[in-house]
């Protein structure tokens, strides 16, 4: 299979600046160009791509492992959602661990992995919203794919707060043909709050996005499955109080025998010493007699005839 960034590299020096500048310029027709080049000619596609501030990894570890773990219920498994046939397993999702301070723009790796995602999700936090990566991944992302979803998840801040804003500003206004803000059309993400919500509910929220289907319907599903668990590991934990029990019981048993069974043999013991004492003394007092006897004889032999 042919490397489809090694068109990005043969092409005219000025159509490849416009390449490494998706953002910022060439909008409608950069799309049309980084979706022939990137998105069709080689490599799978990811059902997301996670775009955050590094100040924001453990969030962005946790969603993406999250995710991809997720089991979607058989019961939803193949029927048709809000973009198509549901799917068993969310994957793969992309998340770049690697720091891009170094670099002017994009480069060939992120661009491709927004090209070939189905969706974005925007990690929110005021590092995030100050963030020229996040700023540059989202308007990329709207940019190639101007009919793919945007999620977004808030991990600190407030949105609307001067001091901690948590939205990037690509997220609260449409792009033009440009790929600039265009401030006439504003817009209104719906974030789910780490800081508010349970880490299991911000998960489902997100995951019945990418999905196309009712959270509500997701979240009870997954409740179902949860008291199957918990009822499954009750009687799992029942039976093993019951072997313990029994368990328990026959060492008692056991042990009781034992004490019993020693407490004979210390009889039993007490009783051969006893004897063995007796057969002792009874042994002495027949040596003793019979020297009475001897003595008794001696005496007689000794004696004058009459």
């Amino acid at each position: 299979m042919s490397n489809p960034f090694s068109k990005i590299i043969s092409i005219p020096v000025d159509t490849a600046a416009l390449v490494g500048k998706p953002v910022l310029s060439g909008g409608a027709d950069l799309a049309k160009q980084l979706t022939a080049l990137v998105g069709g000619a080689g490599g799978g596609r990811y059902a997301a791509f996670i775009s955050y501030s590094h100040a924001d990894m453990k969030v962005a570890r946790w969603l993406h492992r999250a995710i991809e773990n997720y089991r979607v219920p058989k019961t939803l498994v193949g029927t048709a959602g809000d973009r198509g046939p549901i799917p068993a397993r969310l994957r793969p999702i992309f998340r770049d661990e690697d720091e891009l301070a170094g670099a002017a723009e994009l480069g060939p790796k992120l661009q491709g992995a927004l090209a070939r995602s189905d969706a974005l999700i925007v990690i929110c936090s005021p590092t995030a919203a100050r963030s020229v990566w996040v700023d540059k991944e989202i308007r990329s992302f709207k940019t190639i794919n101007p009919d793919a979803p945007v999620f977004a998840l808030i991990a600190a801040g407030k949105p609307g707060d001067p001091d901690t804003d948590c939205f990037p500003a690509p997220l609260l206004f449409a792009l033009d043909a440009d790929g600039e803000l265009d401030r006439s059309q504003p817009l209104e993400p719906l974030a789910p709050d780490l800081q508010k919500n349970d880490r299991n509910i911000v998960k489902l929220k997100l995951i019945a996005g990418l999905l196309g289907t009712p959270y509500a319907s997701l979240y009870r599903r997954d409740q179902r499955r949860s008291r199957r668990i918990a009822a499954a590991l009750g009687a799992f934990a029942f039976l093993l109080i019951v072997v313990l029990s029994g368990l328990s019981i026959a060492a008692f048993t056991y042990a009781r025998m034992a004490v019993q069974q020693r407490n004979e043999a210390q009889a039993a013991r007490k009783l051969a010493e006893e004897n063995a004492d007796k057969a002792e003394r009874r042994a002495w007092l027949a040596q003793v007699a019979a020297q009475e006897v001897r003595r008794l004889a001696d005496e007689g032999n000794s004696c004058p005839p009459p």
